[in-house]
């Protein structure tokens, strides 16, 4: 159990920002940082980590989460943990979370929706997606994604390996990172509709991957379109007959969400010219890569 010093190495942040900002702006591929050793934690500490059987899980357990648990209630758990949670969520830490990823005013998430601690199993995957950047219920949009991880003696061998990049795009594969899950090992990336992620390889049999996962927004949306409301998913495993159907119908269906959504933003005064500017810069930049 922790008191009240502080068990994340915050000032590695503060006093190399802008070094790690400049890393982070020209990481591919997308923004993003991997940090070693900022916890201020033993290895063992893991230990305290809830086991599988914790009745403060929630399961997912569908196909694109499969054998994953969550907790968003930060009464329950145990107080390392919440007051890690607590820290990531304070002034200063915010503070230096602006500055290396030059995003301002980020909000943290008090519902820890979707956030909070995560614990995935033996054939464990996360599929490759895209996540959501309007929070309904909270009117604010998500920004910037932190991961910590919890792991003693994790290997790439051990699966459930972190991938960054579009596994659906052969033109990105020179891109594409892979993170193993380490302790003390710190993911930072700025979410939006590029930014790919998951953990597609299966946990090894008798392997359970611990991390938390926290979720930073602005109260004004991206000046680009970075998504809208919705989950986009990038794999969805194998399907037939009707199922195939279906998942036809499912993605068709996305992409006319998505289509809509692109448009929204065109229309809009505030953003739509600097979106189409940015648009048909890409293009360009797509057509004379060779």
């Amino acid at each position: 159990m922790v008191g009240t010093s502080s068990v994340f190495a915050t000032e590695i942040l503060e006093r190399r920002a802008d070094e790690l900002r400049a890393r982070f702006q020209s990481a591919r591929p997308f923004p993003h940082l991997v940090l070693d050793d900022m916890l201020r934690l033993p290895p063992d500490v893991g230990d305290e980590f809830p086991p599988p059987d914790w009745d403060g899980w929630s399961g997912l357990g569908d196909t694109y989460q499969h054998n994953k648990y969550f907790c968003d209630v930060i009464e329950r758990m145990p107080p390392t943990f919440s007051a890690l949670i607590d820290e990531l969520s304070r002034p200063r830490f915010l503070r230096a979370l602006e500055k290396v990823t030059g995003i301002k005013r980020l909000i943290p998430d008090p519902y820890l929706s979707g956030g909070g601690l995560h614990l995935s199993g033996p054939g464990g995957i996360l599929s490759p997606h895209t996540d959501f950047h309007h929070y309904r219920s909270l009117d604010i949009y998500r920004r910037v994604n932190v991961l910590v991880y919890l792991n003693q003696d994790w290997q790439e061998s051990d699966g459930g390996c972190l991938e960054l990049g579009d596994p659906s795009d052969p033109a990105s594969a020179a891109e594409r990172q892979l993170v193993v899950p380490a302790f003390g090992r710190c993911v930072i990336f700025q979410t939006d509709d590029r930014s790919v992620h998951g953990f597609p390889v299966p946990i090894a049999d008798g392997r359970w991957r611990k991390s938390i996962a926290l979720y930073y927004y602005t109260a004004a949306e991206a000046s680009t379109f970075s998504g809208d409301a919705t989950t986009y998913w990038r794999e969805h495993g194998d399907q037939s007959g009707v199922n195939k159907a279906r998942m036809v119908v499912y993605r068709g269906l996305l992409q006319t969400s998505r289509g809509i959504s692109i448009l929204a933003h065109l229309v809009n005064p505030n953003q739509g010219a600097k979106l189409f500017r940015t648009r048909l810069q890409n293009i360009k930049k797509s057509r004379q890569t060779p």
